[in-house]
């Protein structure tokens, strides 16, 4: 079973958990839940304590107990940081943070596209390009634009696991292979 797999296991069982229990503070959850991920990136001593199985399981919840204690996390992610730890498997904690993003915008009825644009493009462009979207998938569209001049022009939307290319780019990939 692959990591992502794991982690979107545990991500679920934790949302579910937390919505169906502590709905009122489920944000604040998920904020905190981000922040340790964002920690694991930004910080190597942090890093270090989630990824290194050299670290013992008591050292690692006194960390988190200490996170806890200063107010940095609430109790239920503490709970659930030392079910990770017991099960060995805190070194996913970034992928179940990710997971966890992805059961919200679920839940929201909300889907993430990433638009690769050559320049920066108009508010104009984005709005339509949305709503375009939206209508396509009847989902309220989250957009993350990019810039790539190698596309030269147009637009690639990547929406899940689908890749819409309308670029110069791809025009030319698609001609230059019809070529050969």
């Amino acid at each position: 079973m692959s990591n992502n797999t794991i982690a979107r296991r545990y991500a679920g069982a934790f949302f579910s958990y937390i919505n169906a229990n502590h709905a009122s503070s489920a944000a604040k959850i998920w904020d905190e839940l981000s922040a340790l991920a964002s920690l694991c990136s930004t910080s190597s001593d942090f890093a270090n304590v989630v990824k290194n199985p050299t670290i013992s399981h008591e050292e690692k919840l006194a960390v988190f107990s200490a996170l806890k204690k200063s107010g940095k996390i609430s109790d239920e992610l503490y709970k659930f940081i030392a079910v990770l730890i017991e099960k060995k498997r805190l070194i996913l904690l970034a992928d179940i943070d990710k997971s966890v993003k992805q059961f919200i915008m679920e839940a929201g009825n909300k889907l993430e596209a990433e638009a690769v644009f050559a320049d920066n493009a108009s508010d104009a462009v984005k709005k339509e390009l949305v709503k375009r979207l939206e209508h396509l998938t009847g989902k309220t569209i989250v957009l993350k634009d990019k810039i790539d001049p190698s596309v030269i022009g147009g637009v690639k939307v990547k929406l899940g696991s689908r890749l819409y290319d309308a670029t110069i780019k791809g025009q030319l990939d698609k001609l230059k292979a019809s070529l050969m």
